[in-house]
């Protein structure tokens, strides 16, 4: 399994990233759908995201986005309940830290939900500010220098 990069312009790309998202974030975390897709998604033309599938079936999704001028702020890292515990988070992750790079930011951020600083932290995140609260799961900010 491979990762795939693309835009928001990729439409059947999106729809296989979202068709990751939306079990994870909407049905697992109840995440309102309203608020699960946003202008990341629908407008951001300079915003990666990123899906692995398992032959056709999407398993893992992604997406980074650029604030503060040379931040990328990765979001939305999704993997299917039966597909975890196989690397594909970090898969992910890897890809679009490796995009960001290749794409000149400098620095990732990130808000990890508090299940998964752990996971960030072995792929070189560090927890900066405060937790914060958003669509009522405990996050941490956490960040990386590329």
């Amino acid at each position: 399994m491979h990762v795939e990069l693309f835009d928001i312009y990729d439409a059947e790309r999106m729809a296989a990233a979202l068709a990751v998202r939306f079990p994870v974030f909407v049905e697992e975390q109840h995440v309102p759908a309203d608020e699960e897709v946003d202008e990341h998604d629908r407008t951001d033309g300079d915003a990666r995201h990123a899906v692995i599938r398992d032959g056709d079936k999407p398993v893992a999704a992604g997406r980074y986005y650029r604030i503060a001028g040379a931040t990328a702020q990765v979001g939305r890292m999704a993997v299917l309940g039966e597909y975890r515990g196989r690397r594909l988070g970090r898969q992910l992750l890897d890809a679009l830290v490796d995009d960001a790079r290749r794409r000149g930011f400098a620095r990732v951020a990130l808000n990890a939900q508090d299940h998964a600083v752990a996971f960030y932290a072995k792929a070189g995140f560090t927890p900066f500010g405060e937790t914060l609260m958003e669509c009522d799961i405990l996050h941490q900010p956490m960040e990386r220098a590329l």
